[in-house]
């Protein structure tokens, strides 16, 4: 497979995956404009060893209504068992701020892996009148430089 062809399949599993997960959030619930219609990502070079192979991230923010039943933290936790089912494992050792302190005083991280990819979930932890939102962000691995 050409690494044209691997990142095109990372691509392709990134947006289902994203899609996915945002649809584990009620319409409801969501902030009309908001969601995974309004995703963003795209491809970027990523060196290592000085060598770029082309990762895809996707990423989104969801905006959830100010006047809903879950804040971004309930959703966050209401996610991480369905997350876990279907396959992600959580690695607190990389998340922001760190176990051993206290959240941040506008957001914190969850990061979470499974089958090379790097899933990210922000959650904003303001009160209103700030928006409250999580920002999704999933990133491929890196294709093979000597793929044929």
């Amino acid at each position: 497979m050409s690494q044209e062809e691997q990142l095109e399949s990372y691509i392709h599993t990134a947006d289902s995956w994203g899609a996915e997960i945002v649809a584990q959030i009620d319409a409801t619930e969501i902030e009309p404009g908001s969601g995974p219609s309004n995703n963003y990502g795209g491809v970027r070079q990523a060196s290592d060893y000085g060598v770029e192979w082309p990762k895809y991230y996707w990423a989104a923010i969801v905006t959830l209504r100010a006047d809903g039943p879950r804040t971004p933290t309930d959703v966050a936790e209401d996610l991480h068992p369905w997350l876990e089912n279907e396959g992600w494992k959580r690695d607190e050792s990389r998340e922001f701020p760190p176990r051993e302190f206290p959240p941040g005083e506008e957001s914190f991280e969850r990061d979470y892996f499974r089958d090379g990819y790097h899933l990210v979930v922000e959650v904003y932890i303001e009160p209103p009148p700030q928006a409250q939102s999580l920002q999704f962000m999933i990133v491929t691995p890196g294709t093979d430089a000597d793929a044929e």
